[in-house]
């Protein structure tokens, strides 16, 4: 890591140091001005108690303290999604694979606190009821999210997808308060359902080729409002739809369902996951 990054993750600490470190810190801070006064004692100078000790004494000495055990602090991620994200660390869901997280995590040695906050069958509604506890009160230094398969899926399978435009309001709403926090954040677009041009079945739910196609509008749509709130908000972008549309086109000579990226047309293989890795690890390194 270059000195201009670790400077960073220095400021980025003293920032957003969570509160069991700062309270660790700060007992440590107490256990040193004790062990100070201890050493006036013994060597027969005037004892001075902790207490009558000048307020910028002890800040003084707090913030030296803190300023030199931060260099130790791993930057803290967070990963916002969906089933999607929360099959992300090695087992997924009727298969076994090795997770975007897990790949993350291995190639940057463990150097980073990498938190998975996906729920699977989550939209960008249930995002927004619980960001404020999965992100902003976790204080993260780099924040991913990815949401929208089931803003698409959800309103061809059961009814209750997303409209286009409470997406967008929603999207934007965590996205302001999370750039409020002095956070990086990278926004994903949504990738595919069914890796195929034609009829598709997830879930034993058949769906024909009409229907494919007003799902993969859909899909272009809601990466469109990634796409554009990124510029918006000046956020970093995956554009993960049209690598994995780039993808399989080079790679899908059968024009099969799925089996390229995913191994069920939606959630990830070892593929799909490597290509996430690939493109995520750029933004921790």
């Amino acid at each position: 890591m270059s000195r201009k990054a670790n400077n960073h993750n220095i400021y980025l600490f003293l920032r957003h140091g969570n509160q069991s470190n700062k309270l660790n810190h700060m007992v440590i801070t107490a256990i040193i001005l004790s062990v100070f006064n201890l050493i006036y004692f013994i060597l027969g100078r005037v004892y001075i108690p902790i207490v009558f000790l000048k307020k910028k004494t002890i800040f003084g000495f707090y913030i030296l303290f803190v300023f030199c055990t931060s260099c130790n602090h791993s930057p803290r991620v967070v990963f916002l999604g969906d089933s999607i994200t929360e099959l992300a660390e090695n087992n997924t869901d009727e298969e076994t694979y090795k997770g975007f997280i897990t790949l993350l995590r291995e190639d940057t040695n463990q150097k980073l606190e990498l938190i998975n906050k996906g729920i699977s069958g989550d939209k960008v509604s249930d995002l927004l009821l619980r960001y404020e506890t999965d992100l902003i009160e976790l204080r993260p230094d780099i924040v991913f999210i990815y949401i929208g398969i089931n803003d698409v899926w959800h309103k061809y399978n059961v009814g209750t997808g997303t409209d286009i435009d409470l997406y967008k309001n929603s999207l934007r709403k965590i996205i302001e308060d999370t750039q409020a926090t002095g956070a990086k954040i990278i926004l994903c677009t949504p990738t595919v359902i069914g890796e195929n041009s034609g009829e598709f079945t997830l879930v034993n739910l058949f769906q024909n080729i009409a229907t494919m196609e007003a799902i993969n509008k859909d899909l272009e749509a809601f990466s469109d409002v990634v796409r554009t709130l990124s510029l918006e908000f000046n956020t970093e972008l995956i554009d993960l739809r049209k690598k994995f549309k780039t993808y399989i086109s080079q790679h899908n000579t059968t024009n099969a369902s799925q089996g390229i990226l995913t191994y069920d047309g939606v959630h990830l293989n070892n593929a799909g996951n490597k290509l996430i890795a690939d493109e995520m690890i750029r933004f921790l390194k």
